[in-house]
């Protein structure tokens, strides 16, 4: 059975052959509360792909992504029925490089990913 867990392992042991320099590698983001590949109670809903194109061609190493929840209601029209539905259907966050989270600020709307720093 796949688990994020073996993600954050091979991701450990690639830093070992790259040590400080790895960040300018590569860098893992960890969705909270995703499955495999969607789904789960998460904000789900993110571009990654212009994260790739700005590092690779521009230069600029992505330090959060932007990730939207896609909850019934929302501005996203494949809607995620795992979102619980305590939570704003259009709920942010930013995504942090590993071993970064996300946390709150300590004011300002929790729904929304302006309140919240990696760290």
């Amino acid at each position: 059975m796949f688990s994020v867990q073996d993600t954050i392992n091979w991701y450990n042991n690639f830093q070992s052959g790259w040590g400080d320099t790895l960040q300018n590698r590569a860098r893992l983001f960890v969705v909270p509360g995703m499955g495999h590949s969607r789904g789960g109670p998460a904000t789900d809903n993110y571009d990654m792909v212009d994260a790739i194109v700005n590092w690779v061609e521009y230069g600029k190493a992505p330090d959060s992504v932007l990730a939207t929840a896609r909850g019934v209601g929302g501005t996203i029209t494949s809607t995620n029925a795992d979102v619980p539905a305590s939570w704003s259907p259009n709920r942010t966050r930013p995504l942090c490089p590993y071993p970064k989270v996300a946390r709150y600020n300590g004011s300002g709307n929790v729904e929304s990913a302006a309140n919240f720093s990696c760290r």
